[in-house]
């Protein structure tokens, strides 16, 4: 018996085995993804957010005002940052609501943007209660390295005047992108670098908005090809249709190796602040701006390097509820909810970073993407 039972079991098992190994594969097919931008694709496009820059002499201060205040959050992944505020925005300390954050060039030098800011802040009654109607404005900060660049004295930086008339630009409308605000002295990869800026309407009300000033090291072009990096991640025809400057050029094995050879020491960082709706614990923010690091490294080569001081920060307006999205089955539960911003705040800044370098504008011998890759824009 035991016998016939075993011989009927070798039977099954065959037969199942002949049956799986009769099933085909269904080659895999394209799936497009359905990517929206908001209206002006923007980090305005955020509801709460306001942006304005100031620039002279090619420096130049952009703030990211929050007039109702704003949960926020901090990554810090380069080895060389300049930045003010920053430990406040752990989740283990007592702050919890910021009122802007200031990106700008002039180093270590250029956070006196920020006491400008302050300034137009505290005039306009904004920041943390301290009693008697005291207020103390909330405004973390970080610098990138332009002193000294394109024949400007060394000792020509952001102040708190530029703080100041940032604020006094500040508007929820378009955002002016390339040579402007924090963007005005950046180099990126031995290109002219600028400000960008992004959005990414993720439906249900949910706006992502990224903006930042890109200064890298690393390149955000591969040079066997003269295509952006991130030029994948492009959401209609945001970038203008780009080609490929050299068509029949291919990297080695597909893959190029990042260029160090001309990486400025100690004169780079890209700063970057992200945006959204979504009401946001200072875990999460902290949180989603540890994954936006991953769309700085998706469009630049290398990222985070010692000559770098990258810095990401996140302000949530807290005009959406979580607690209300999950109640939709396409948002899930809370965690889920979080990988669901923190992927698409690591895709709009990868677009924004392309949106940086295509306005840029050549200055002196430091060529723009525009004329240093004509061929890209020919129709």
């Amino acid at each position: 018996m035991i016998r016939k039972t075993c011989m009927v079991a070798a039977v099954l098992v065959a037969v199942l085995g002949m049956a799986l190994g009769a099933q085909t594969i269904e080659p895999a097919k394209p799936v497009v993804p359905v990517v929206k931008t908001g209206p002006m694709n923007a980090i305005t496009d955020v509801p709460g957010i306001q942006v304005g820059s100031f620039q002279r002499n090619f420096t130049g201060t952009t703030v990211i005002l929050a007039p109702q205040g704003a949960v926020g959050g901090v990554d810090v992944r380069g080895s060389a940052p300049g930045s003010r505020e920053t430990d406040l925005l752990r989740p283990i300390d007592m702050v919890d609501k910021v009122d802007a954050v200031v990106l700008t060039g002039g180093s270590a030098y250029g956070l006196a943007a920020a006491d400008g800011v302050m300034k137009w802040l505290e005039e306009n009654n904004r920041g943390w209660a301290v009693g008697g109607g005291k207020v103390v404005p909330i405004v973390p900060a970080a610098v990138l390295f332009d002193p000294g660049r394109f024949g400007r004295d060394f000792t020509d930086r952001p102040n708190a005047s530029f703080g100041y008339l940032a604020c006094e630009a500040a508007s929820a409308g378009p955002v002016d992108m390339g040579n402007v605000g924090a963007g005005a002295g950046a180099v990126g990869g031995g290109l002219k670098g600028g400000l960008g800026t992004a959005s990414q309407d993720l439906g249900d009300g949910v706006m992502v908005g990224a903006i930042v000033a890109v200064n890298a090291g690393g390149s955000t072009v591969n040079q066997a090809t003269g295509e952006f990096y991130a030029a994948f991640l492009e959401v209609g025809n945001e970038f203008g249709g780009l080609k490929r400057p050299f068509a029949n050029a291919l990297a080695k094995d597909g893959f190029e190796l990042a260029f160090l050879d001309t990486m400025e020491a100690s004169k780079n960082t890209t700063i970057a602040c992200i945006a959204t709706n979504v009401k946001l614990t200072k875990a999460q923010a902290q949180k989603i701006a540890e994954m936006a690091h991953d769309g700085m490294a998706r469009a630049i080569r290398p990222s985070h390097t010692m000559f770098d001081g990258d810095t990401i920060f996140v302000l949530g307006t807290g005009m959406l509820d979580l607690d209300t999205l999950k109640q939709k089955a396409v948002w899930g539960n809370t965690s889920a909810n979080v990988n669901k911003l923190g992927s698409a705040a690591a895709d709009t800044l990868s677009r924004a970073i392309v949106h940086a370098m295509l306005n840029a504008e050549t200055v002196g011998t430091t060529a723009s993407y525009k004329d240093k890759y004509p061929t890209a824009f020919t129709k």
